[in-house]
């Protein structure tokens, strides 16, 4: 497979704390990819690092074979790259479409004086981006939800509801940052379902996240980061079968338990 991402060498340190150490390895396009380790490991560290959030102290990143490290995060999503967050960033205020429609908006070619005089160009750009949303609202599993205020909305469905924002900006990778954390079991399947969607439509994913078994499910390779190091990388039977990784999860103690149980 093409490598899509490639990180070489990414390190950074937050008052001398090595947050993360040497990271290398390759995402390839069209793949299922996640980061896994222990709290503290600097998963979210390194997801910012590629994001644009933090600037890399040293190492190459590179998207289709340019260098994006220390890009704001408004570049990178030019570049193709858009993530989501943990935490919702969603406009509650907002209905569902309109939230959608601001993705959309990376792409508008219409200038603020065209907007203010209100030309014709204006108005067919704006349904053009309506129709983008309901397409993508009903990809995610929310086409009843297109006026319906993001307020009035479940749980679930705003982590669907922002995961097709980001979708909006066209993205040939898009970064899922604990999509299911604090889902239930019925909206963890339907995140799960969107994963797989998401890659066989052909943007490469890219995701953090702690529910281990729907990590051991969808993924195509896993990463797995430890105190900042890279301890392990590979498909979910051989992240599963290695000493490094048990021993990372459960200490030693606990690592010797799991393998006389």
């Amino acid at each position: 497979m093409t490598a899509l991402l490639t990180i070489e060498n990414v390190s950074v340190a937050f008052g001398g704390i090595k947050a993360v150490q040497n990271v290398s390895w390759q995402i390839p396009q069209g793949s299922i990819y996640s980061i896994i380790g222990p709290n503290g490991a600097g998963k979210t560290t390194l997801f910012n690092i590629i994001s644009g959030i933090y600037a890399p102290d040293q190492g190459s990143i590179r998207l289709r074979g340019e260098e994006i490290g220390g890009l704001r995060p408004d570049l990178l999503a030019r570049q193709g790259l858009s993530r989501t967050f943990q935490n919702l960033q969603v406009f509650m205020r907002m209905s569902a479409a309109d939230n959608v429609m601001v993705g959309c908006h990376l792409h508008e070619k219409t200038s603020m004086l065209a907007q203010i005089a209100g030309w014709p160009s204006v108005s067919r750009e704006n349904r053009a981006s309506l129709e983008r949303a309901r397409e993508l609202l009903d990809f995610v599993g929310l086409k009843d939800h297109q006026g319906r205020s993001a307020s009035a909305m479940s749980y679930g469905a705003l982590k669907r509801l922002e995961i097709a924002r980001a979708l909006a900006t066209r993205p040939v990778i898009i970064l899922l940052d604990e999509p299911a954390a604090g889902c239930n079991p019925t909206e963890t399947a339907e995140i799960e379902t969107l994963i797989r969607k998401i890659a066989a439509s052909g943007v490469t994913v890219l995701l953090v996240e702690h529910d281990m078994k729907l990590v051991m499910r969808v993924s195509s390779r896993i990463l797995v980061l430890d105190r900042g190091q890279l301890i392990c990388e590979g498909d979910a039977r051989r992240v599963q079968q290695d000493d490094r990784v048990i021993t990372a999860y459960l200490g030693t103690h606990g690592s010797r338990e799991a393998a006389s149980a």
